[in-house]
């Protein structure tokens, strides 16, 4: 789909109002079309032969037809724009609803490889560079479009010949049209794509503040900026310079014409083959011709403009989320939790594998811990079972099922998960716990909020549970946050519980005041834990030893502590580590 039927897309979204702008624009057209031919007979049709009266009432009359038509035109333009402005309103907003719905629908592996700041600017700014054509366009174009039609037809009807100059002067306008366009194309595609970078790089630089103050960086961040900012301000430039030849091309245009009529005009004047009046007419009509004609130049350099912008919005819209519902999948009426991985395989690009053949299952109710050396697939293994990414090879089955015969939603929904990296939403504390429930009660959030032992804290603030968290949670400590997101975790009462490293930055007694809550909780929970904290290591069921993307453990502590040579390394240095920490009072 290229940009100009994407345009018409989303007017037609709107057909009916559409048609109704389109009529009221033929029939203003009509009344600018007719307007001229007044004017060239209220002074062409003056003849001092006849009585002044006479003379006088012909004034008259053809300035009132004059006044009626412009005032009929007026209302007409009126309306027509009063419609287009709906259109254009709900074309806009149909857009941004659809780039928005296009990125909520995208898979993990999308934002992998996508810089967030082009996504913001392709959501915003690019969307913001479309409001021009998508207003302006619809009524001015269709306008100046029905205009420059009745023009040719009126200079037709009183002069073949200038016609078919009005004609060659139109072609070469729309021929220059072409070129301008050709060249800003890529001008303005460099524009919206440097103030992408531009996006990207002020947002990096206010996530990544505290970074960027640690190592002293700002002079290279500004730099950075710099190159960026000057990128975007050169291609503003360039494209100023193609579009100042437009304006003044229009006035040698209308120069000329004038020109050949008032020439050709008095020559058949003379020979008596052409009246006063009509050639006030067609001078009129010249006249009418450049509004429309300077309308369209200011068109194309908003559809140019749209036509960058679009193209990259395009992108968005038509990017195909990697995981979808298979026509087949099943809704879940319940789920108990049993969960096996398979000979599964699976890359985060294709020519490398992060985990390699592996194979494992954990009953329903049951806990398992995972183990392993630093890059060994340990977050990977969770990542999949919710189904974020798509396995290279192999099945996850849940239930005696493979996973992707589950409807996402029912999936993810029966699915908590507590991330190492905690993201919450610049709400209330209430509103971020019951961010998966939002008919959540207040009854039920203070209860998981109590299991994550964060009740007390809470009770202490000012306002308590509409106390505010900030952005991406700053008001609150690291340990605060984790508990945080337990306790949403915990709201959506899920089948399957995923904690990965939930409670690293907790001290040893919050820790074990959380894992006596949970325990309570997680009877009949599947919960697959990564940690580093030897009390939930040897309280799981089972464990889970990677490394290099292999499996090279599986049993209970007891089992592996004497058969298995690389757990018994991890785990007595883990011991060491923690004994180190409990020693000096620090957080384990």
């Amino acid at each position: 789909m290229n940009s100009a039927r994407m345009i018409f897309k989303y007017w037609l979204k709107s057909r009916k109002i559409f048609i109704l702008e389109f009529i009221f624009l033929l029939f203003s057209t009509t009344c600018y079309t007719i307007t001229p031919i007044f004017i060239g007979r209220m002074v062409g049709g003056l003849d001092p032969n006849l009585p002044t009266s006479t003379n006088v009432i012909g004034i008259v009359f053809n300035f009132a037809m004059v006044l009626v038509f412009a005032s009929l035109r007026y209302f007409f333009n009126r309306f027509a724009r009063l419609n287009g402005a709906e259109v254009s309103s709900r074309a806009v907003y149909y857009l941004r609803t659809d780039i928005s719905n296009a990125i909520y629908r995208q898979s993990f592996s999308y934002f992998d490889k996508t810089e967030t700041g082009q996504l913001i600017s392709r959501a915003t700014s690019d969307i913001e560079e479309t409001q021009q054509i998508f207003g302006m366009g619809l009524t001015l174009g269709l306008q100046s479009i029905l205009q420059i039609g009745g023009i040719i037809v009126g200079f037709f009807i009183f002069s073949i010949e200038l016609s078919f100059l009005l004609g060659v002067a139109i072609f070469l306008s729309l021929l220059l049209s072409y070129y301008i366009a050709k060249k800003l194309k890529p001008i303005f595609l460099e524009t919206r794509e440097s103030f992408g970078d531009l996006t990207n790089t002020i947002r990096e630089n206010i996530v990544g503040a505290q970074v960027v103050r640690i190592f002293s960086t700002q002079n290279k961040e500004l730099q950075k900026f710099k190159r960026n900012n000057e990128r975007f301000y050169r291609a503003s430039v360039d494209s100023v310079k193609y579009n100042s030849f437009y304006m003044p091309y229009i006035y040698v245009i209308m120069g000329v014409i004038t020109i050949f009529t008032l020439f050709i005009g008095g020559i058949r004047f003379i020979n008596g083959t052409m009246n006063l009046d009509t050639i006030i007419t067609l001078l009129s009509y010249v006249a009418a011709l450049g509004f429309p004609l300077m309308a369209l130049g200011q068109i194309m350099l908003a559809y140019i403009q749209a036509d960058a912008a679009l193209t990259r919005v395009r992108e968005v819209l038509e990017s195909s989320p990697d995981i979808e519902d298979l026509p087949d999948a099943m809704q879940i009426s319940i789920l108990k939790g049993d969960i096996e991985f398979e000979n599964v395989s699976f890359g985060y690009t294709s020519d490398h594998r992060i985990l390699k053949n592996i194979s494992f299952s954990i009953a329903a109710g049951k806990k398992l811990a995972i183990l392993g050396t630093t890059g060994s697939g340990k977050s990977t293994i969770i990542n999949l079972i919710p189904r974020f990414y798509e396995l290279t090879e192999g099945s996850i089955r849940i239930d005696q099922r493979d996973i992707k015969y589950y409807l996402l939603k029912d999936l993810r929904k029966n699915i908590g998960i507590v991330s190492q990296e905690t993201f919450l939403f610049n709400k209330s504390i209430a509103d971020n716990i019951a961010y998966g429930k939002e008919d959540a009660t207040i009854d039920e959030i203070i209860k998981v909020a109590k299991i994550a032992d964060l009740h007390d804290f809470i009770i202490q603030l000012p306002n308590g549970y509409d106390s505010t968290v900030g952005e991406r949670g700053t008001r609150l400590s690291g340990g605060q946050k984790q508990r945080l997101s337990i306790a949403r975790a915990l709201l959506i009462k899920p089948k399957i519980l995923i904690l990965d490293d939930s409670t690293s930055s907790v001290d040893v007694e919050t820790e074990y005041n959380i894992q006596q809550a949970l325990a309570k909780i997680m009877k009949g929970i599947t919960t697959i834990i990564i940690t580093q904290r030897i009390s939930t290591i040897r309280g799981a069921d089972c464990i889970l030893i990677l490394d290099r993307g292999r499996v090279v453990g599986f049993g209970t502590h007891n089992d592996l502590i004497n058969s298995n040579v690389l757990y018994k390394q991890m785990y007595e240095t883990l011991y060491q580590k923690q004994m180190s920490k409990v020693k000096k009072g620090e957080s384990v």
